[in-house]
Formats: C-alpha cells, structure tokens, sequence
C-alpha cells in the first residue's frame, strides 16, 4: 500500500499572490493552528484554531468555517508539527465524512504553509496582508 500525503505545501510567495489576487480572496481559507505564540501578529482573515484544541471540537469548528472554501492552508510558527499535523487530520477526517455520506465541504485542495508564519512574516511584514498585534 503506498502512502498518499493528503496535503501540499505552499510557499509564502505564492500564498500572497494569491491573498493579493481581486477576487481570489475568497477561496482560500487560512488556518492559523498556533496557541499562545499566535501573539504578534497574524495572516489578516485567517481562522485562528489553536492546536491544543484542534482535536476537541476545533476540527469541525474549521470544517463548518470553510466548507464553501476551495482552497484552506494551514500553518503553525515554522509549520514543522503543529501546521502539517492539522492539515492532516483534516484532510483524512474530512474525506472520512464525505465517504460516509455526511456534511462534508466542497472537494478541497489542502496546503501547509511552508516555512509557517515565520517565513511568512519575514516576506511580508509591512504588507497589509499582516497583522500586528
């Protein structure tokens, strides 16, 4: 049996061009999974899930959020555990509920943010994209 990765990455560049993009906005939802280091600043419209709580009802508080949403990317500070880990509990749950027939979103395209809000913020810190809190 191979091994499916049921996520992407996605580079901050790419990110923002998108999130910069009339009219694409709208069909990325981002999921910011970072607990108490989510202090100082975040991905402006992004969904705030902190990872101490993905699993206890933050899963299908997300899943509610973007169910119309094409593309959702996930990301953590570096995006080495916390971002890919939910992504990927996302991505298997959510493909669990659609086969089960249940209330699953619109086929999604899943990303982890590459180098996670770190990287992110270095590229683009004075952007309006970003939030400082």
């Amino acid at each position: 049996m191979a091994f499916r990765q049921s996520f992407s990455f996605i580079t901050a560049k790419e990110l923002a061009t998108l999130l910069k993009t009339p009219g694409k906005r709208k069909e990325i939802a981002v999921v910011d999974v970072r607990d108490d280091d989510y202090q100082g600043g975040h991905i402006k419209g992004c969904i705030h899930s902190p990872s101490l709580k993905f699993l206890d009802g933050g899963i299908e508080d997300v899943r509610e959020k973007t169910k119309d949403t094409p593309t959702v990317v996930f990301h953590c500070f570096l995006s080495q555990i916390r971002g890919p880990k939910a992504a990927r509990i996302y991505a298997e749950s959510t493909d669990e509920v659609r086969q089960r027939g249940g209330d699953a979103p619109i086929p999604q395209e899943v990303y982890v943010l590459r180098g996670g809000f770190t990287e992110f913020q270095t590229f683009f810190k004075v952007s309006k994209i970003i939030i400082l809190d």
